[in-house]
């Protein structure tokens, strides 16, 4: 289970003080798919960035199947949370050959070493990568520099999942593909999410997506959760009745609104 019990975060800048989360209770039972939306701002890559121990918050406590990982550095959680980012890129090493970054996600090798991998391994990562169903498996030699966009969030993904982490962080890892890519990382996701029965939490600006997938969407704005939608109310929803509810909280700066907010007081 991750738990986030009274969660605060407060950035500092010179004379600036700007609150990104405030008192934030959040609880994912082992195995629950999440999905996160709100404004510009709201604080949700503040909240994925605090529960893999990108920084420390300012008041509360994080916790990971009954331990408290508050304090414990971002690369040791790292062996236990994965995480993918917007950019592509980010989850990887582009200098490196599709098997050499499946080899550091793994475990069994260390960052800039150029070592053979045993004839076993090689075998399981081509396994895997055939599993993605787009050829990586006949391009282990490559430099991850050299393929797409969609090729490379495909392989963050398999990388971000291959050691079974406790919890999967998706931050909008979709947003900078186009719209096939997107869907079919999308799906790939879910479906290492179901087969692996990970505890995921999605960050997506996407409302179609963020109803469509997992089990519960929550809204965040202001650093505070401000929505829940689960179960039968989150299934019967469309992107309207989300407006609807950023609407009403007068939000609008946010693209997640496509433009349709009123101007009435």
């Amino acid at each position: 289970m991750l738990k986030l019990d009274g969660v605060s975060k407060t950035f500092r800048t010179g004379a600036d003080r700007v609150v990104a989360l405030r008192d934030v209770d959040l609880e994912l039972p082992r195995g629950e798919f999440v999905t996160v939306i709100g404004s510009n701002g709201a604080g949700k890559s503040t909240l994925l960035g605090l529960i893999a121990g990108a920084f420390l918050p300012t008041e509360g406590r994080v916790w990971l199947d009954g331990e408290d990982v508050t304090g414990v550095s971002a690369f040791r959680r790292a062996r236990r949370i994965g995480r993918i980012l917007q950019n592509p890129l980010a989850g990887t090493a582009p200098s490196m050959t599709v098997a050499e970054n499946l080899a550091l996600a793994s475990r069994r090798a260390r960052r800039g070493l150029r070592q053979a991998l045993p004839r076993r391994t090689r075998r399981a990562f081509r396994e895997q990568l055939a599993s993605l169903g787009i050829g990586l498996e006949e391009r282990m030699e490559c430099r991850v520099a050299l393929l797409s966009g969609g090729e490379r969030q495909a392989l963050t993904v398999l990388m971000a999942t291959l050691a079974r982490p406790d919890v999967l962080l998706l931050d909008e890892h979709t947003a900078a593909l186009d719209p096939r890519n997107a869907q079919a990382i999308a799906e790939l996701t879910c479906r290492f999410i179901d087969d692996l029965a990970l505890t995921a939490l999605m960050v997506t600006h996407n409302m179609e997506q963020a109803i469509a997938l997992g089990e519960r969407l929550i809204m965040l704005h202001k650093g505070q959760v401000v929505t829940e939608l689960r179960g039968r109310e989150k299934a019967g929803s469309q992107p309207s009745d989300l407006v609807r509810l950023f609407s009403e909280r007068r939000i609008c700066d946010d693209e997640l609104l496509l433009g349709t907010c009123g101007t009435a007081d």
